[in-house]
């Protein structure tokens, strides 16, 4: 299970803040997020039933979506 924290605009994962440069929609239950910070710059995979964010379960990519871009 994947559970992030979500203040716009920043995305806490495992404790460390990033910033999402774009999401990409890859399925129906896969997103990609790309992500930065200071140090850092990579491409995340999250999927729907197994991510949290903010504390609710996201029931497919586009939900994801949604949820990162309010």
């Amino acid at each position: 299970m994947t559970d992030l924290l979500y203040d716009s605009p920043i995305l806490t994962l495992e404790g460390v803040n990033y910033e999402i440069s774009s999401i990409d929609l890859i399925s129906d239950e896969i997103a990609y997020l790309n992500l930065y910070s200071d140090k850092y710059n990579f491409t995340y995979a999250v999927v729907a039933n197994e991510t949290t964010i903010n504390g609710v379960l996201q029931t497919s990519a586009q939900m994801i979506i949604d949820t990162l871009n309010a």
